[in-house]
């Protein structure tokens, strides 16, 4: 889930979405001038409608999305599984276990200063950065973290950490050994020149096996070749 909040909230800032109040992921091509400024009143239609009047004379018109910070944040939430509705920073909050240290994937809260109950702007934690939609000036974007500019974190109870990628096991190495006391390394099977001696204990990595019934080896040669007969090597697994 973690890889699927962050793979969402970048590309939201990737497409150049842009804020407006109450915006849940609207796309920009499919709202209008009178749409914004019915949201944005009494508060910033000139700026909110000249922020969308420039994504649309751009490349982005057609993916870019309207939101407000709620509203980003909780769209995050729904593509990545960990959400499947719409609420403001306050039922953001709370629907999150506070905690007191970054982690990947947590979401940040400012706060009212009169009232530290009253979570008034949100956004989300990876990697050193905060993504957030962070107002009609600047839309959604991805900032250095900066911690005094939050007040509270908070992990959304509903997302899943990603679970940790196990380690692919070992690959199982073919090798020819040698068992006799030793033994000429050939550079063209039976009938090639003498490349050096390999001795007892001494194991190489198979390549294949020549049509010869020789095995072709891993050496600092290109080409090398060492008998197959038992009394001087075997093939074994490693």
């Amino acid at each position: 889930m973690i890889t699927e909040l962050l793979k969402a909230a970048q590309t939201e800032v990737e497409n150049h979405s842009i804020y407006v109040w109450g915006g849940s992921g609207q796309l920009c091509c499919e709202v209008s001038e009178a749409w914004i400024r019915a949201k944005e009143k009494g508060r910033q239609p000139d700026a909110a409608v000249k922020e969308w009047e420039d994504v649309m004379s751009s490349p982005y018109k057609d993916v870019a999305r309207v939101f407000d910070c709620s509203g980003y944040v909780s769209w995050c939430l729904r593509k990545c599984g960990a959400f499947n509705s719409r609420t403001d920073c306050d039922g953001l909050f709370a629907r999150s276990t506070e905690i007191y240290t970054p982690e990947d994937g947590c979401l940040l809260f400012r706060t009212n200063p009169a009232n530290p109950n009253d979570e008034t702007h949100v956004g989300i934690y990876f990697g050193g950065k905060q993504y957030h939609a962070k107002g009609r000036a600047y839309g959604v974007v991805e900032e250095p973290y900066k911690a005094s500019y939050w007040q509270k974190l908070a992990w959304f109870k509903a997302l899943k950490k990603d679970e940790p990628v196990p380690p692919e096991p070992p690959v199982s190495k073919q090798l020819v050994k040698v068992v006799g006391k030793s033994v000429w390394v050939r550079d063209a099977d039976t009938n090639g020149k003498k490349l050096f001696v390999a001795h007892k204990g001494q194991k190489y990595e198979l390549i294949d096996i020549a049509p010869s019934g020789w095995y072709h080896i891993m050496t600092t040669y290109p080409d090398a070749y060492i008998t197959n007969k038992t009394r001087y090597t075997v093939l074994e697994n490693e």
